[in-house]
């Protein structure tokens, strides 16, 4: 068993590269990547950082988030807020916030005709070696992970186009800094998943670990079998 595993697990990874190589190569279609830096969450909520995007991400986009900000160790809120702005309706926005203290993170959205409501706010819930994902999905389904699990899953959205988002982490002038260092990337990714690739690779890993948890499970039957015979 221990030898037909050594030499299989290393064949599997060699397939799963060969694989991902050519979807690596067309990665970077429809893909918008900003790297924030820490001074957009030392904004107001009056005066947000405004980055625009160079596309306009209609249907199937997935939104990563990595947190690399260092907080302003005197402030107790120190925080950012990430709106995710609506290219149907400007007064509409999804909303992201990661607070320092006790990581606690929140997920909000703002649509015309419910106003703003929180959907998710837990504490020691994100975390800075992982990143937060939103996906939107179908024309109107949204989900939320947040580096360890769905924290918000199929919410309904309706359309939902993103264009921008704007950052801040002040509630007004006379509040602390929130950020002394560091950077937010942001990476957009949308389009069809047969167009682009790469948006599969979550379901070609998954299906890879299936195929290898099986493989070395009928081996490890086989081997027993043949201890049991004799």
């Amino acid at each position: 068993m221990q030898g037909k595993s050594d030499i299989l697990i290393p064949t599997v990874i060699i397939i799963l590269l060969v694989v991902m190589h050519p979807i690596h190569a067309q990665v970077e279609r429809g893909v918008d990547r900003l790297v924030i830096p820490f001074d957009a969450a030392n904004g107001t909520i009056d005066d947000p950082y405004l980055y625009k995007l160079e596309r306009r991400h209609t249907a199937n986009w997935i939104v990563t988030i990595n947190n690399n900000l260092i907080y302003n160790p005197e402030s107790s809120d120190a925080k950012v807020v990430l709106r995710f702005r609506n290219a149907f309706n400007t007064g509409e926005f999804l909303e992201l916030g990661m607070r320092g203290e006790d990581r606690v993170l929140w997920f909000a959205l703002s649509k015309e005709g419910i106003g703003y409501m929180t959907m998710y706010r837990n504490s020691n819930a994100w975390f800075p070696e992982r990143a937060v994902m939103m996906t939107y999905a179908q024309g109107e389904r949204l989900s939320v992970n947040n580096g360890q699990r769905v924290v918000v899953d199929r919410l309904n959205i309706e359309q939902f186009a993103i264009d921008g988002v704007e950052v801040y982490g002040r509630d007004g002038l006379d509040a602390p800094y929130s950020a002394l260092a560091g950077v937010i990337t942001i990476e957009v990714m949308s389009g069809n998943p047969l167009d682009n690739p790469i948006m599969s690779v979550p379901f070609i890993v998954t299906g890879a670990v299936a195929g290898i948890v099986l493989i070395l499970l009928k081996f490890k039957r086989r081997d027993k079998d043949t201890e049991q015979s004799n």
